[in-house]
């Protein structure tokens, strides 16, 4: 794949790959960094992608595992829902060397769960699809029999609700 097909096909979703790895880790720092070692290895591996069907569902695999692999070295948990979520807080309890850490973890995360549940649907069905499930806008919307482009937009909106809601910090 030559830079500019490169370029075309694959910055356009920067915006994505760092949203998952944002909906992955606590951290907008370590996402940034795991979004450019996406784009890095997305580089150094150009001249195979011209055989890939779907550019995004790769960068964004890419992303998922570096994000996991960067969660099991530094011994954090993923971000989940209902009982996964309390069993990955209760181990992340138990393991925690910093009790300040486990404390914004827990409600970052209970803010976010609180948030999801005043969602009305179809909003949460997309959010929670999206993000706890990693389907694809083309999956989400075949799931929910809406338009890929109503799902684009309100994953827009909604992103932009949680990016308000943490700022306020």
């Amino acid at each position: 794949m030559n830079k500019a097909t490169f370029n075309q096909t694959y910055l356009p979703l920067r915006q994505v790959i760092f949203m998952v790895c944002v909906a992955l880790l606590t951290d907008q720092e370590v996402a940034n960094d795991i979004t450019q070692d996406v784009y890095l290895r997305l580089w150094e591996q150009r001249d195979e992608l011209d055989n890939v069907q779907s550019p995004q569902a790769y960068a964004v695999r890419i992303a998922r595992n570096r994000c996991l692999d960067h969660l099991k070295s530094a011994g954090e948990r993923l971000r989940t829902s209902g009982k996964e979520a309390e069993t990955a807080l209760a181990l992340q309890i138990d393991n925690s060397a910093d009790p300040h850490s486990t404390l914004v973890a827990k409600s970052g995360e209970e803010r976010l769960a609180h948030w999801v549940e005043q969602l009305r649907e179809p909003q949460k069905s997309i959010f929670s699809l999206r993000h706890y499930e990693m389907l694809s806008n083309q999956e989400t919307a075949e799931r929910l029999g809406l338009q890929e482009t109503t799902v684009r937009s309100t994953l827009s909106r909604l992103r932009k609700e949680v990016r308000a809601l943490f700022e306020k910090d």
